[in-house]
Formats: C-alpha cells, structure tokens, sequence
C-alpha cells in the first residue's frame, strides 16, 4: 500500500551535519556518510523495496540512526506504517545517539502524517502532541494537527491551534480559517465571517477558505429561515 502522499525530506536531508561540522566536505568519512543517506532517501521514491535493504546493509554496517530513518520512511513507502512510525518514535524518544531536538520533532511529526494518512488518527495526535512539547512554534507540526482535528471535529483542540497559528504565522490563511470554522460551529457566524475574510486577504486563492464562505453564508440563511 502506497501512502497517498510522499513524505518530505525537509530538514533531515541536513541530519548528518549534527554528525559533521561545516566543514563536512573536506572530513571524507563525514561526506560519504551523507551521500549515502540521501541517496536512500532518493531511493526510496523509486523502489522502496530496495531502499529497506540497502538501509538495513548500511545499519548492519554501523550507519547509527540514519540508517533508520531511511529504513523506516521505506517501510512506509511500503505500507508498513505501524513499524516504520514506531520506528521513528522510538528514535526520537531517545534511543539515537547525538540527535537534537529540532531533528527529534521531525521524526514525531513525520510519524504523525504516515500515521495519520493511514487513519491512525489518535496514533497520530499523540505523535504531533509529542513534537509540539519539544517544538511549540513549529508551524508544519501546528498545521498537521489542526489539520487532524479538523476533520475529528475537535473544535477545542482546533481553536488552541488556530491561535497557536495565527500568533506564529498570522500570514497562513489556515489559523484564521480554522478559527472561522471554530466560530462558525460555535453559532458564531460575525466572528467567523470576520476570520474568514481575514483568510482570504492572506491568500485570495485559498479553496479552503471559500468553503468556508460557503457555509457561513448558508448557516445565515438558516437562521433567517427559522427567525420567519
């Protein structure tokens, strides 16, 4: 089973520079240690398969916790998503040697996003939860687990981060949007209106944002009807 969408390199492309300085490119053994992990990490989008094996040589081999992350993220590739997240949880809960908190979190809220694109829903809470008590102001982490409680309909957890959002990134349609909807099940339709508009002076393209419109426009004309 395929994940129905790829799980981005982001900063863990840079991982190995915790195992090099910046120097890294005349310190040979540190060099090849980082091409060979980003040329698993490529691997992985063209045949998995062979990903999991040459991550599982290259860990045999002493590669430490890179090597890990690349076997993980291609047994999720695979659809093997309950061992490659736990895998990734596990290493952020403290068992790799010389990984720092920015690089843990990363490896939680990757975990949430296999766990969550597979429907491990609270699985996946409790990995963005863990990522967020490590990196609060980490905007993608917020976004995934809004996201998440969005379509959980948890509408305390989705204002705690929609205001989260909008003091971090208050340039993201998405905080003002998820407080608009926040809002808009609350019968607060002015102030959802106020969020909504506010979404898409931020980004006038945002598809999100126009649902939203939508519904409030449609929640009005109930209230109408019933006043009658």
């Amino acid at each position: 089973m395929r994940l129905p969408h790829a799980l981005p390199p982001l900063a863990l492309t840079m991982a190995l520079l915790s195992l090099a300085p910046a120097a890294h490119a005349q310190n040979d053994a540190a060099y090849r240690e980082r091409v060979r992990f980003d040329t698993c990490l490529g691997q992985i989008q063209i045949d998995p398969t062979d990903a999991v094996e040459r991550a599982q040589t290259w860990r045999v081999e002493g590669g430490g916790w890179p090597a890990e992350v690349c076997e993980a993220r291609a047994l999720i590739a695979l659809g093997e998503v309950r061992i490659g997240a736990d895998i990734l949880v596990n290493l952020a809960d403290g068992q790799a040697v010389g990984m720092v908190e920015p690089e843990r979190a990363e490896l939680l809220t990757l975990a949430g996003d296999a766990r969550f694109a597979a429907g491990l829903t609270d699985a996946a809470e409790a990995a963005y939860d863990a990522a967020l008590a490590l990196q609060p102001d980490a905007v993608p982490t917020r976004l995934a687990r809004a996201k998440l409680r969005a379509e959980g309909e948890n509408w305390t957890g989705l204002r705690e981060d929609a205001e989260a959002l909008i003091e971090a990134a208050p340039y993201l349609a998405a905080g003002w949007r998820y407080r608009g909807q926040v809002h808009l099940m609350s019968g607060e339709l002015d102030l959802a209106w106020q969020d909504m508009t506010r979404a898409r002076a931020e980004e006038p393209d945002d598809i999100a944002s126009l649902l939203l419109r939508g519904a409030i426009l449609e929640a009005r004309r109930t209230d109408a009807a019933s006043e009658q």
